[in-house]
């Protein structure tokens, strides 16, 4: 079979990071067989408190979903992203996640299931 439906996706529960004092939180739904370039698809939600730094060690896309987040590139922009707005994490890009209430986006990477 070609095709996965993950019917109402949005509304999983999403797995906190397990960070003290960050509210991150982070759930694969899925990823590809593919041993030599995977792909791995989920939801990353950030809430209001201190903020999430993460370096990228794959190629990866998001598209906020609902919500709000403010997003840092360590050195360079900053933006403030709502519901429709697209962002590409290049590999070693070095970000800092924060949001004054909650956000909810939709990501897949490069990389394996589970990996981060």
């Amino acid at each position: 079979m070609g095709m996965k439906h993950y019917k109402n996706a949005q509304k999983m529960n999403v797995a906190s990071l397990n960070i003290d004092g960050v509210n991150a939180f982070l759930e694969d739904v899925g990823s590809s067989n593919d041993a030599n370039a995977p792909i791995s698809f989920g939801f990353f939600r950030m809430e209001a408190g201190n903020p999430l730094e993460y370096t990228y060690s794959y190629d990866e896309c998001k598209i906020i979903v609902e919500g709000e987040m403010t997003i840092e590139e360590v050195g360079g922009e900053t933006v403030n992203v709502s519901q429709g707005d697209v962002l590409f994490f290049s590999k070693g890009t070095k970000t800092v996640f924060s949001s004054k209430s909650s956000g909810l986006g939709f990501y897949c990477g490069q990389r394996k299931q589970g990996e981060l």
